[in-house]
């Protein structure tokens, strides 16, 4: 038996998302439904009824997770109809998402420390200690993360 109901998981995933992506509420918590709801797709109406949101504010929401590649919509033929569903590689997409960011990361942080070891040398010798660590951490992440992408390509 399930410990949450999906309501409680759609609002904890929503404020999750929302604080990830610096997305609205409404956004999030479609994507965070239809996350929840595996392989279904819905179309434009059923999205208004189960977000009981205005016409304008669910298409600005699709909108914006289609452009930010959160959502892919699909048609049928004879229908002209869109069905929204989640991306099929949706964690893989976040996967590359972080490693980009940690590879951001790794690049400020090396300049960073050689700014310091150049021009601030006590203050680059008294956080030696603290930035070996987190530099061999950011590493370690990027490592990880290509492990794990690695590992999905293979399962795709």
């Amino acid at each position: 038996m399930a410990t949450y109901t999906k309501e409680e998981l759609i609002e904890e995933l929503g404020m999750h998302f929302e604080n990830l992506y610096n997305l609205p509420p409404l956004a999030t918590r479609i994507h965070a439904t239809l996350i929840l709801n595996g392989e279904k797709e819905y179309s434009f109406d059923e999205i208004i009824t189960f977000t009981n949101a205005s016409k304008s504010s669910v298409s600005t929401s699709l909108n914006l997770l289609l452009q930010t590649d959160k959502i892919e919509y699909v048609t049928k033929q004879g229908d002209r109809k869109r069905y929204f569903r989640k991306k099929r590689d949706y964690l893989k997409s976040r996967l590359i998402n972080y490693k980009a960011l940690i590879e951001k990361e790794i690049s400020i942080f090396e300049k960073t420390l050689v700014f310091l070891q150049e021009s601030e040398m006590e203050a680059y010798n008294n956080h030696l200690c603290f930035t070996s660590v987190y530099n061999d951490y950011l590493k370690d992440s990027k490592k990880l993360l290509e492990t794990t992408l690695l590992q999905l390509e293979n399962v795709s």
